[in-house]
């Protein structure tokens, strides 16, 4: 069985990309995303999440976009003067205690929220390249019982059990900007190996707060683009993947996955229906058996000469009347 999860990241970055997600979501073409909890765009997220029930969420961890949620006194070694993270393009000596310090504090401001996050990935894929974060993640994932973003090169960390997190059994990081993103992604499809993958993406509208962060902009357009083309979602269906987020991996691992009901997206495409036939009531079949046995019963008797008809006549008016003048 081939299990798909397509995820979104920076869910929260700004209100733009929020609608690009959800745009997507509702497109059916991905079903998880990974919330930042220190962007402009957070409380909007949130408000969105709770529109859209189905659609997956976890913790997007971010070490190099705006301020920490913890006190900057705490976490010296990730913060530069003036308060903020160091951006992905400086080298920095980040202290795995300072990490755990603000990954346990953007897990707490998601908590708070009411919602649980259905799995961790980092912001620029901090933990591919930074053992320290992957260390702090792993250990929260594997306490917490959540999956995690998948390495592609695995770490040296002595093979402690402890920092082996439940997974997809692939990942597949790369990006749909170019004028080939849509043949890209149909060629992934098609060419799907059993088990779970993860395919992420950046879909999102460009907005004045997202220019003022990112240096993505454009491309989150054409990303979206790409992920609410109808062939996506068609392919998916069409060779039978199960589309489904990191809150069901592990029931996908067991089982048979619950499918996505009651999502009517906007458009106009729903999740096929096969019509069912409602039986026959059985007093309407047993009557007409019974029909049948009494009609069968008359033409036999008919067929036999000296034999009682078994439907007599009724004796007419004149009939009574000649018996009684007889009288």
């Amino acid at each position: 069985m081939k299990h798909l999860i397509i995820n979104a990241d920076d869910f929260g970055l700004s209100p733009g990309v929020n609608q690009g997600i959800v745009k997507a979501y509702q497109a059916g073409g991905i079903s998880s995303t990974t919330l930042m909890v220190n962007m402009p765009g957070f409380e909007d997220a949130v408000r969105l999440v709770r529109l859209h029930p189905e659609l997956g969420v976890g913790l997007h961890f971010n070490l190099t976009y705006g301020r920490p949620i913890s006190d900057v006194r705490l976490v010296p070694s990730l913060v530069q003067r003036d308060g903020c993270f160091y951006p992905i393009s400086e080298i920095s000596s980040r202290e795995l205690c300072e990490i755990e310090i603000e990954l346990l504090a953007q897990w707490e401001r998601f908590i708070a929220t009411g919602l649980y996050p259905t799995h961790l990935d980092a912001h620029h894929h901090l933990h591919q390249v930074c053992p320290e974060v992957y260390e702090a993640m792993a250990q929260l994932a594997v306490r917490e019982n959540i999956p995690m973003r998948r390495l592609q090169q695995p770490h040296n960390l002595n093979g402690n059990p402890a920092l082996l997190p439940i997974t997809s059994d692939q990942v597949l990081l790369d990006t749909y900007e170019a004028d080939n993103g849509l043949q890209k992604l149909l060629c992934y499809l098609h060419n799907l190996p059993n088990g779970s993958t993860e395919i992420m993406c950046h879909p999102g509208y460009v907005d004045e707060p997202l220019r003022l962060i990112s240096k993505l902009t454009k491309e989150r357009e054409f990303e979206m683009a790409v992920f609410c083309n109808l062939a996506v979602s068609r392919t998916i269906q069409a060779l039978g993947i199960r589309l489904i987020h990191y809150g069901l991996l592990q029931s996908a691992m067991k089982g048979p996955v619950p499918t996505r009901s009651g999502a009517v997206f906007d458009t106009g495409i729903v999740p096929p229906v096969v019509p069912v036939l409602s039986p026959r009531p059985i007093r309407t079949i047993a009557k007409r058996k019974s029909f049948g046995k009494r009609k069968l019963q008359f033409r036999s008797l008919q067929g036999k000469k000296g034999r009682q008809r078994a439907f007599p006549r009724k004796k007419t008016r004149m009939a009574v009347r000649k018996k009684e003048k007889n009288r």
